[in-house]
């Protein structure tokens, strides 16, 4: 059995807990949620904040939106898309999934080029693909998509669908490729030195995949597409309460600390910096506005990343698990609540009250992170 993610033990006060390093847990093809940090005591300080989210691994199941001008379709598309799905824009493709409910499958597989037939004929080899990616590589599969558009499915969704893991033929002995080839053949994959695409950690699902909103934990729109896209799904029955990231969460993070007050779904007009902690209520601070630091520089921008890396990378990894937690959670007390009480339930559902009570946890932590952050841009704003 295959288990990916490392486990250690940490100390809330006098509490051990036995947490996983990984937001998803991947044993074999089961795939689990790591809701720890729900069953652990609320951070009491900013510190405990960055030592929960210091050592998390963000790593999810993205779909990323090709472009047609993409590496990938200028030099294999040949027989294998949609003709008039080939010609649309990576945006208009991302529209298209959601107003159909469908990602549409495409012929791949190391028999791609193998057949003696067009390869979209063969039903074989045609699956979605999915990157387990974390939130340092994904800009990666943006450049080599063309396109910033990307969905994050839930895990247990694509489990339940039968996503697999790409398995490369230079790796696996024969008694399993043939294996492989009797029963999914659209697993296959052989990497070279011209070009070995390992570093996508590509999953795979064969066939179409319908969905629906309760599927998906966010989408992925480029920044400035993020308020019309609020708005867009808002008036796209079945879709109307999406949640949206902006893909500079994974390919600037300082400037997406910068954007995130003013998003169309947040209400940050000003951030209170250096308050006084010791008064509950606040106070001893002054107000910015984000404004003041969009037209931070380059130079000012590395400064403010190479004191605060390891904060600024809580922050971004802490607005991702918001985004995927939120409405996983939600889903979760919902039907624990639902179950009618015996002793076996009772104990089936112990932990339900710890984390309804921590439910809010990563929002709370990130109105201290938004703050302290904001307080080192403060600092290495060259105007003040």
């Amino acid at each position: 059995m295959k288990l990916l993610g490392v486990e250690r033990f940490v100390y809330w006060g006098d509490v051990c807990i036995l947490v996983s390093d990984n937001m998803i847990k991947v044993e074999g093809y089961n795939l689990y949620y790591d809701a720890s940090h729900l069953l652990s005591p609320k951070p009491k300080t900013y510190l405990d904040i960055v030592e929960r989210l210091t050592n998390l691994d963000c790593k999810l199941f993205y779909n990323i939106v090709s472009s047609p001008e993409c590496r990938y379709e200028k030099n294999y598309s040949e027989g294998r898309i949609n003709d008039r799905y080939k010609n649309m824009s990576a945006e208009n493709r991302f529209k298209n999934i959601f107003l159909e409910s469908k990602l549409y499958a495409n012929p791949k597989s190391y028999f791609v080029n193998k057949l003696n037939c067009l390869p979209k004929e063969s039903e074989q080899i045609k699956s979605v693909s999915f990157t387990l990616c974390d939130y340092k590589n994904l800009h990666k599969h943006f450049d080599a998509r063309g396109s910033e558009f990307g969905i994050c499915f839930y895990h247990d969704f694509l489990q339940d669908k039968g996503i697999r893991p790409v398995e490369y033929i230079n790796e696996t002995n024969q008694e399993r490729l043939q294996t492989l080839l009797f029963n999914s053949p659209y697993l296959l994959e052989v990497y070279n030195d011209r070009y070995d695409m390992r570093w996508e950690d590509e999953w795979r699902l064969s066939k179409d995949l319908t969905f629906q909103e309760e599927e998906i934990a966010f989408v992925i729109v480029p920044p400035e597409k993020h308020d019309y896209y609020l708005g867009w799904f808002m008036q796209l029955d079945g879709f109307e309460d999406i949640q949206i990231l902006s893909s500079r969460a994974y390919t600037s993070f300082t400037d997406y600390l910068i954007e995130f007050p003013q998003q169309g779904d947040n209400s940050w007009n000003q951030i209170e910096i250096f308050r006084d902690s010791i008064n509950p209520y606040g106070g001893g601070g002054f107000k910015v506005s984000p404004e003041d630091f969009e037209t931070m520089g380059n130079a000012s921008k590395l400064k403010f990343e190479n004191t605060l890396r390891n904060e600024l990378e809580c922050f971004i990894k802490n607005a991702i698990q918001m985004k995927y937690e939120s409405a996983y959670t939600a889903k979760y007390l919902r039907f624990c609540s639902s179950l009618r009480k015996s002793d076996q339930i009772d104990k089936l559902i112990s932990n339900y009250d710890f984390i309804k009570q921590n439910y809010s946890e990563p929002d709370d932590s990130n109105r201290d992170l938004v703050r302290a952050l904001y307080e080192g841009l403060f600092q290495h704003h060259p105007n003040y």
